[in-house]
């Protein structure tokens, strides 16, 4: 039976940016390290390599780094413009991408930007290749930590989120080599035969048994078009919206306190996406309802939209018909879990930082309420840390969670708070239509449930089976 890959990695980086950070990328690897071995439990050894920390001196120190990244399950490469300049780092990326594939993986890639190298040309890398295969991953940006010191709650929040990330991959278990075939048994030799010219046959393909049989959905229908997830890991977050947030951005916010700690206990699946207008328009054909109001919506729309004139109650019919097509458990997000995906590891207001900047800068808002014209295609812009776009701004999005009027009393785990409360329904995020302070990660909104507005959608949330 196949295993969860071990928890051994690489880190990769240039030891000129180790010496200018005054050793602070040093401490930061022994922090993950310490964070994945909490996640990991005692039965396996968590190992980071770090060639200053386990190269012996005398040793071949190509030979120890070859060796190294061949005995890793997951590489993080500390970018910065000095290691996209260094020969040596570019190689170490190429090296650890062979043995990705050799595994028949993609995902055990970790970019840790440490700072931002966005504006950096493919010429300016030593090897554009290695900056291309870094943007095709979903990036780790510690930048706007990297003058924090280290042993703040902001640095191991995010480092939290980033050990919870490995660790999900690791337990993705790779598929075991097929056993070699038994020889067949000997047969009495025939008498030569006259060779008889023929075409060379084509190989057998192999076929590699799955780990375990594969789940029975009660119902399979291949063409349901099914809603990208990221895998968000546990951790543990402050909810709520400190005053001088308030202060800053003119609001009250009352109803987001008391600042409460919650903790994530288990990993849970979000979409990447809010639910588009082409996901949702399957559902609704063969629901009978594709005469409703999304469908007929004033808005200049398509397909990557994503869908608006939704109901609470439409949104849970979405997501038991999904269900029921996929045979996963999918669902609404609670407030919580909403609240720790948008701030992805951040405490600022927003998971870029703490002002909003222009509308259509990093979200689609408005500067006056109402003004914004509609929505704009899922995805236009750059994800936040856990690889979830437009979690601010677009569209306000549906909760688990009945409205409660301030958080004394709330849970700490992350669950719905389904106790008490108005028949009103919670909603985050903002929209193309809300002005800035309400994008931001922490701040409550509610509608009635029979509420359908151009500017209200939802995202679905699936259980981690």
């Amino acid at each position: 039976m196949a295993e969860p890959l071990k928890p051994i990695g690489f880190w990769s980086y240039t030891s000129s940016d180790d010496t200018r950070s005054g050793g602070r990328l040093s401490q930061l690897r022994r922090l993950l390290a310490d964070e994945l071995q909490l996640l990991i439990g005692r039965r396996q050894q968590v190992h980071i390599f770090q060639d200053v920390a386990a190269i012996p001196h005398g040793a071949d120190w190509l030979k120890e780094i070859h060796k190294a990244l061949g005995e890793s399950s997951f590489l993080i490469p500390i970018v910065t413009p000095a290691f996209l300049e260094s020969e040596m780092c570019c190689l170490e990326v190429t090296h650890f991408h062979q043995r990705e594939q050799e595994l028949g993986r993609g995902d055990l890639i970790f970019p840790f930007r440490y700072i931002d190298v966005s504006d950096m040309e493919r010429k300016e890398a030593h090897d554009p290749a290695v900056l291309d295969l870094l943007n095709s991953r979903q990036w780790f940006d510690f930048a706007p930590l990297r003058h924090r010191p280290p042993d703040t709650e902001e640095v191991a929040t995010r480092l939290a989120a980033l050990a919870g990330s490995i660790r999900a991959a690791l337990r993705r278990a790779v598929a075991p080599e097929p056993p070699p075939e038994e020889p067949a048994a000997k047969a009495k030799p025939e008498p030569p035969r006259p060779a008889v010219p023929r075409s060379p046959e084509r190989p057998r393909p192999v076929v590699v048994p799955p780990t375990k049989p594969p789940p029975v959905p009660r119902t399979v229908t291949r063409d349901v078009p099914v809603p990208e997830m990221a895998l968000i890991p546990v951790g543990h977050f402050l909810m709520g919206v400190p005053e001088a947030e308030s202060k800053r951005e003119g609001t009250d916010d009352s109803n987001a306190r008391p600042q409460h700690q919650v903790t994530i206990a288990r990993p849970f699946w979000l979409g990447k996406f809010p639910v588009t207008r082409g996901e949702y328009a399957a559902f609704a054909v063969e629901t009978g309802r594709g005469n409703e109001p999304w469908a007929s919506t004033t808005l200049r729309q398509n397909d990557r939209h994503p869908v608006v004139n939704v109901r609470h109650a439409d949104a849970l019919a979405y997501l038991d018909w999904l269900s029921e097509k996929t045979g996963q458990t999918y669902r609404l997000p609670s407030e919580a879990e909403w609240e720790y995906a948008a701030r992805a590891g951040t405490t600022s207001a927003r998971h870029w930082g703490e002002d909003a900047g222009k509308p259509g800068e990093h979200a689609h808002f408005s500067e006056i309420p109402g003004s914004a014209g509609g929505t704009c295609p899922a995805g236009s812009f750059s994800p936040n840390a856990f690889g979830l776009h437009d979690m601010l701004g677009n569209v306000w999005e549906w909760t688990a969670d009945p409205w409660h009027g301030d958080y004394q009393g709330a849970p700490s785990d992350g669950s719905a708070w389904t106790a008490g409360g108005a028949a009103y329904r919670v909603v985050r995020g903002g929209s193309c239509s809300a002005v800035a302070r309400f994008v931001r990660a922490a701040c409550r909104y509610h509608f009635d449930p029979a509420d359908r507005f151009d500017f209200l959608g939802f995202r679905c949330g699936r259980v981690q089976e």
